[in-house]
Protein backbone atom coordinates (compact mmCIF):
# COMPACT_ATOMS: atom_id res chain seq x y z
CA UNK A 1 0.00 0.00 0.00
CA UNK A 2 1.19 3.74 -0.70
CA UNK A 3 0.99 5.84 1.33
CA UNK A 4 -0.05 8.91 -0.68
CA UNK A 5 -1.36 9.02 -4.04
CA UNK A 6 -1.65 11.78 -6.47
CA UNK A 7 -4.59 12.12 -8.79
CA UNK A 8 -5.61 14.88 -11.49
CA UNK A 9 -3.57 17.91 -13.41
CA UNK A 10 0.22 18.08 -14.04
CA UNK A 11 0.97 20.84 -15.66
CA UNK A 12 3.84 22.73 -17.48
CA UNK A 13 4.09 25.67 -16.04
CA UNK A 14 6.18 28.83 -17.77
CA UNK A 15 6.37 31.37 -15.02
CA UNK A 16 7.40 35.43 -15.53
CA UNK A 17 8.50 37.26 -12.75
CA UNK A 18 8.72 40.59 -13.70
CA UNK A 19 10.67 40.07 -17.12
CA UNK A 20 12.43 36.93 -15.87
CA UNK A 21 11.26 33.89 -17.47
CA UNK A 22 11.27 30.01 -15.68
CA UNK A 23 9.59 26.74 -16.77
CA UNK A 24 8.70 23.89 -14.01
CA UNK A 25 6.14 20.93 -13.38
CA UNK A 26 3.23 22.51 -11.57
CA UNK A 27 0.03 20.75 -9.94
CA UNK A 28 0.74 17.21 -8.87
CA UNK A 29 4.59 18.49 -9.16
CA UNK A 30 3.99 21.29 -6.30
CA UNK A 31 2.69 18.19 -4.12
CA UNK A 32 4.85 15.93 -4.66
CA UNK A 33 8.10 18.16 -3.98
CA UNK A 34 6.83 19.22 -0.45
CA UNK A 35 5.69 16.06 0.38
CA UNK A 36 9.22 14.48 -0.17
CA UNK A 37 10.67 17.31 1.48
CA UNK A 38 8.81 17.17 4.71
CA UNK A 39 9.61 13.32 4.36
CA UNK A 40 11.84 11.31 1.82
CA UNK A 41 10.70 8.11 2.76
CA UNK A 42 6.79 8.55 2.21
CA UNK A 43 5.99 5.77 -0.85
CA UNK A 44 3.88 8.14 -3.57
CA UNK A 45 2.20 7.22 -6.33
CA UNK A 46 2.03 9.93 -9.11
CA UNK A 47 -1.33 9.22 -11.51
CA UNK A 48 -1.71 12.43 -13.79
CA UNK A 49 -5.14 12.58 -15.25
CA UNK A 50 -4.83 15.11 -17.53
CA UNK A 51 -2.01 16.91 -18.37
CA UNK A 52 -1.59 20.94 -19.40
CA UNK A 53 0.21 24.01 -19.49
CA UNK A 54 0.02 27.25 -18.00
CA UNK A 55 1.51 30.95 -18.00
CA UNK A 56 1.94 32.47 -15.18
CA UNK A 57 2.29 36.13 -14.01
CA UNK A 58 4.33 36.79 -10.74
CA UNK A 59 3.93 40.14 -9.07
CA UNK A 60 6.67 39.85 -5.99
CA UNK A 61 6.34 42.84 -4.85
CA UNK A 62 2.39 42.43 -3.54
CA UNK A 63 2.43 38.35 -2.99
CA UNK A 64 0.35 38.11 -6.00
CA UNK A 65 0.08 35.86 -8.88
CA UNK A 66 -2.17 35.26 -12.02
CA UNK A 67 -2.41 32.76 -14.48
CA UNK A 68 -4.32 31.39 -18.32
CA UNK A 69 -3.97 27.65 -18.76
CA UNK A 70 -5.11 24.90 -20.43
CA UNK A 71 -4.96 22.52 -18.03
CA UNK A 72 -7.02 19.03 -20.42
CA UNK A 73 -4.56 18.84 -23.09
CA UNK A 74 -4.39 14.84 -22.58
CA UNK A 75 -6.44 12.92 -20.66
CA UNK A 76 -6.60 9.47 -19.60
CA UNK A 77 -8.38 7.85 -16.78
CA UNK A 78 -6.54 6.30 -14.03
CA UNK A 79 -5.03 2.81 -12.69
CA UNK A 80 -6.61 3.62 -8.83
CA UNK A 81 -3.86 2.08 -6.09
CA UNK A 82 -4.53 1.27 -2.54
CA UNK A 83 -3.11 4.34 -0.35
CA UNK A 84 -3.78 6.11 2.97
CA UNK A 85 -4.00 9.11 1.18
CA UNK A 86 -5.66 9.69 -1.73
CA UNK A 87 -5.33 13.50 -3.10
CA UNK A 88 -6.68 14.85 -6.37
CA UNK A 89 -5.83 18.27 -8.13
CA UNK A 90 -7.48 19.93 -9.70
CA UNK A 91 -11.02 18.77 -9.07
CA UNK A 92 -13.16 21.58 -11.05
CA UNK A 93 -11.23 21.44 -13.86
CA UNK A 94 -10.92 17.26 -14.32
CA UNK A 95 -12.98 15.91 -17.51
CA UNK A 96 -13.96 13.27 -15.52
CA UNK A 97 -14.49 12.94 -11.49
CA UNK A 98 -16.22 9.55 -11.65
CA UNK A 99 -12.87 7.48 -10.44
CA UNK A 100 -13.17 9.02 -7.20
CA UNK A 101 -16.37 6.51 -5.91
CA UNK A 102 -13.58 3.90 -6.71
CA UNK A 103 -11.40 5.13 -4.30
CA UNK A 104 -12.03 2.66 -1.13
CA UNK A 105 -9.15 3.15 0.77
CA UNK A 106 -7.89 5.30 3.31
CA UNK A 107 -8.80 9.33 3.47
CA UNK A 108 -9.49 11.27 0.20
CA UNK A 109 -8.92 14.45 -0.04
CA UNK A 110 -9.29 17.26 -3.25
CA UNK A 111 -8.29 21.09 -4.12
CA UNK A 112 -9.57 23.45 -6.76
CA UNK A 113 -8.50 26.27 -8.74
CA UNK A 114 -9.88 28.96 -10.48
CA UNK A 115 -11.85 28.20 -13.45
CA UNK A 116 -15.19 26.38 -13.77
CA UNK A 117 -17.76 25.94 -11.27
CA UNK A 118 -18.70 22.48 -9.70
CA UNK A 119 -22.45 21.87 -10.49
CA UNK A 120 -23.08 18.62 -9.80
CA UNK A 121 -22.28 18.96 -6.14
CA UNK A 122 -22.96 15.20 -4.91
CA UNK A 123 -19.27 14.28 -5.76
CA UNK A 124 -18.00 16.07 -2.36
CA UNK A 125 -19.72 12.77 -0.74
CA UNK A 126 -16.65 11.02 -1.53
CA UNK A 127 -14.28 12.98 -0.13
CA UNK A 128 -12.79 13.65 3.21
CA UNK A 129 -11.04 17.20 3.08
CA UNK A 130 -11.17 20.16 0.63
CA UNK A 131 -8.58 22.30 0.10
CA UNK A 132 -10.08 26.23 -1.19
CA UNK A 133 -8.14 29.16 -1.22
CA UNK A 134 -10.37 32.56 -0.41
CA UNK A 135 -10.11 33.33 -3.97
CA UNK A 136 -11.65 30.90 -5.40
CA UNK A 137 -14.52 30.45 -3.06
CA UNK A 138 -18.16 29.44 -4.64
CA UNK A 139 -20.18 29.00 -1.87
CA UNK A 140 -20.70 29.26 1.85
CA UNK A 141 -18.15 27.71 3.22
CA UNK A 142 -20.90 26.75 6.27
CA UNK A 143 -22.78 25.00 4.14
CA UNK A 144 -20.02 23.54 1.75
CA UNK A 145 -18.53 21.93 4.95
CA UNK A 146 -21.42 19.74 5.24
CA UNK A 147 -21.70 18.07 1.94
CA UNK A 148 -17.61 16.86 2.68
CA UNK A 149 -16.78 13.48 5.31
CA UNK A 150 -14.70 15.48 7.37
CA UNK A 151 -14.33 18.73 6.54
CA UNK A 152 -12.91 22.17 4.53
CA UNK A 153 -9.83 23.69 4.79
CA UNK A 154 -10.23 27.28 3.47
CA UNK A 155 -6.72 29.37 3.55
CA UNK A 156 -6.14 32.67 3.04
CA UNK A 157 -2.44 34.65 2.91
CA UNK A 158 -2.51 34.96 6.76
CA UNK A 159 -3.70 31.28 7.73
CA UNK A 160 -7.19 29.36 7.37
CA UNK A 161 -10.14 28.01 8.24
CA UNK A 162 -10.88 24.60 9.30
CA UNK A 163 -14.92 23.81 9.14
CA UNK A 164 -15.94 20.46 9.88
CA UNK A 165 -18.75 18.35 8.58
CA UNK A 166 -21.04 19.72 11.10
CA UNK A 167 -20.65 23.19 10.48
CA UNK A 168 -17.76 24.13 13.12
CA UNK A 169 -14.90 26.02 12.96
CA UNK A 170 -11.04 26.28 14.39
CA UNK A 171 -8.79 29.68 12.56
CA UNK A 172 -5.00 29.46 12.46
CA UNK A 173 -3.27 32.29 11.97
CA UNK A 174 0.50 32.68 10.56
CA UNK A 175 2.69 35.90 9.61
CA UNK A 176 2.81 37.08 6.64
CA UNK A 177 6.06 37.80 4.67
CA UNK A 178 6.15 40.48 2.22
CA UNK A 179 8.44 40.91 -1.57
CA UNK A 180 7.78 37.04 -1.77
CA UNK A 181 7.18 34.74 -4.56
CA UNK A 182 4.07 32.63 -3.13
CA UNK A 183 3.14 30.23 -6.30
CA UNK A 184 2.27 27.01 -5.16
CA UNK A 185 1.70 28.41 -1.91
CA UNK A 186 -1.63 26.54 -1.67
CA UNK A 187 -0.15 23.16 -2.52
CA UNK A 188 2.08 23.27 -0.35
CA UNK A 189 -0.06 23.79 2.05
CA UNK A 190 -2.03 20.86 1.26
CA UNK A 191 1.15 18.52 1.34
CA UNK A 192 1.64 19.77 4.61
CA UNK A 193 -1.69 18.87 5.75
CA UNK A 194 -1.53 15.17 4.51
CA UNK A 195 1.73 14.45 5.31
CA UNK A 196 1.08 15.58 9.17
CA UNK A 197 -2.15 14.16 9.50
CA UNK A 198 -0.79 10.83 8.09
CA UNK A 199 1.38 10.85 11.17
CA UNK A 200 -1.27 13.24 14.05
CA UNK A 201 -4.97 13.13 13.52
CA UNK A 202 -4.85 16.49 15.38
CA UNK A 203 -6.51 19.00 12.91
CA UNK A 204 -5.32 22.44 15.28
CA UNK A 205 -1.17 20.91 15.34
CA UNK A 206 -1.78 19.61 11.90
CA UNK A 207 -2.57 23.09 10.43
CA UNK A 208 0.04 24.77 12.73
CA UNK A 209 2.90 22.40 11.32
CA UNK A 210 1.18 22.51 7.54
CA UNK A 211 1.45 26.41 8.15
CA UNK A 212 4.86 26.49 9.44
CA UNK A 213 6.41 24.38 6.50
CA UNK A 214 5.48 26.56 3.98
CA UNK A 215 6.28 29.58 6.00
CA UNK A 216 9.46 27.87 6.55
CA UNK A 217 9.89 28.05 2.82
CA UNK A 218 8.98 31.35 2.07
CA UNK A 219 11.29 32.92 4.95
CA UNK A 220 14.45 31.41 3.24
CA UNK A 221 13.23 32.34 -0.01
CA UNK A 222 12.84 36.33 1.54
CA UNK A 223 16.56 35.70 3.38
CA UNK A 224 17.99 34.45 -0.15
CA UNK A 225 16.91 37.81 -1.64
CA UNK A 226 17.42 40.12 0.76
CA UNK A 227 20.93 38.40 1.32
CA UNK A 228 19.97 36.49 4.38
CA UNK A 229 19.18 39.58 6.53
Amino acid sequence: MYDVALYGHLTLDRIFNDFKKDCTIGSIGNVWKHLINLDPNLKIYIEPTDIGEAIILINQRNNERASVANLNLIHKDPFIKKSNWSHIMYLNELNNVDYIKDIKDGIVSADICRGKKIDDLSIFKNIDFLFLSDEDEFMNPLELCKLLRKGLILHHPLGSTFYDNKGNKQEFETKFIDNVNVLGCGDMLAAGFINFYLKSKNVSLVLKEAHQSVYNILENQRRSINGNS
